[in-house]
């Protein structure tokens, strides 16, 4: 029975590794605290926030940290964020200390703070690409050039963090459920 046993499990094991190189990748968010230490408040360069954290991919997080009553997040088109006009918001939020927003396109993002700091430089303005920092093949370190290499999530500052996201329903889904139960069986064959 014991050497069965032995012999299954180089079976076992290719079964698996099958099925582990059908599943797709896990998607990897990143979460950006907007302004690093100093968050979303006044007399912070955002463009050069942008410079250093770059590129965004879709799926990440931005995480507006504020004062309550002091300033607040809106979310503009290109004409509201040159102008520091929130009469064209798409979105906005005062309430509370934080706001996160995931961005969930591969677009242009423009943020500005309707209180009136927008004019000393109090906006920001990301683009995002498709895909996630995962499939980004670059391992260079920080840059501040406009070029699209990007260093590694684990290389970027410590301002955001990477977040697996789980991976939905699908084919490798089932494909590992698939391998689960037929690994179970042979175990249960010993």
């Amino acid at each position: 029975m014991r050497g069965g046993r032995m012999m299954l499990l180089p079976v076992l094991a290719v079964l698996v590794l099958a099925v582990l190189a059908l599943l797709p990748s896990a998607a990897v968010a990143t979460n950006y605290t907007v302004g690093d230490e100093k968050g979303w408040n006044p007399k912070v360069d955002y463009t050069a926030w942008v410079k250093k954290h770059k590129p965004f991919y879709k799926g990440d997080w931005l995480l507006f940290q504020y004062q309550n009553g002091r300033s607040d997040v809106v979310q503009v088109d290109e004409v509201g964020y040159d102008n520091c006009n929130k009469e064209s918001a798409i979105t906005s939020h005062n309430k509370g200390t934080s706001y996160a927003f995931q961005l969930k396109e591969a677009k242009d993002y423009f943020f500005i703070c309707s209180y009136g700091y927008c004019y000393s430089g109090m906006k920001l303005a990301v683009t995002v690409k498709k895909g996630s920092a995962s499939s980004s093949s670059s391992s260079s370190s920080d840059s501040d050039s406009d070029s699209d290499s990007s260093p590694t999530p684990a290389s970027k500052s410590s301002s955001k963090s990477a977040a697996a996201v789980p991976l939905a329903a699908g084919r490798g889904v089932a494909s590992f459920a698939a391998v689960v139960g037929a690994a179970a069986m042979l175990l249960r064959m010993l």
